[in-house]
């Protein structure tokens, strides 16, 4: 891959305990890929949600381009799904972002991570809207498992 380091920040905008979750979901979505291509990776840091999943996490990946990362990656995510014991949808936030270098501030509200990069939906159809390739016929489940292949990166 690269002689680089990428820092990937996740943090939580909007959506109360499932806003949390999707933190969690992300940062398993980057230790996934990460474990799948063999680079080494560490979670630096968490800060746990009150009521499950995390406010915000840090990873880092060795050897891990991190322009070819931002440029797939960086901005808002949303998932649109009906959480566990719930009859409803809801919609939740949170933001990633990633550089060289892990001692950056980190974003306040929703407008500090950007804008929005992409959307995984699970109820009532499945899909994936990227800003960059519009939406995909694709089970979100494959992505937030770390197989960013259908994305057009590794």
């Amino acid at each position: 891959m690269s002689d680089e380091t990428a820092f990937i920040e996740i943090g939580y905008i909007i959506g109360g305990d499932e806003g949390h979750v999707l933190v969690e979901i992300l940062l398993g979505m980057f230790t996934g890929w990460a474990g799948r291509l063999g680079l080494d990776h560490e979670v630096i840091k968490q800060a746990p949600a009150p009521g499950g999943g995390l406010k915000a996490a840090q990873l880092c990946i060795h050897g891990a381009d991190h322009h070819a990362l931002a440029a797939l990656h960086q901005g808002s995510h949303t998932l649109i799904r009906i959480p566990p014991g719930l009859d409803r949808r809801q919609m939740s936030c949170a933001g990633v972002r990633i550089s060289d270098r892990g001692d950056e501030p980190w974003p306040d509200g929703m407008a500090g991570w950007g804008d929005e990069r992409r959307r995984y939906v699970f109820d009532p159809y499945r899909s994936v809207t990227d800003a960059a390739l519009g939406r995909l016929d694709i089970d979100p489940a494959t992505v937030l498992a770390g197989d960013f292949s259908c994305l057009g990166g590794t």
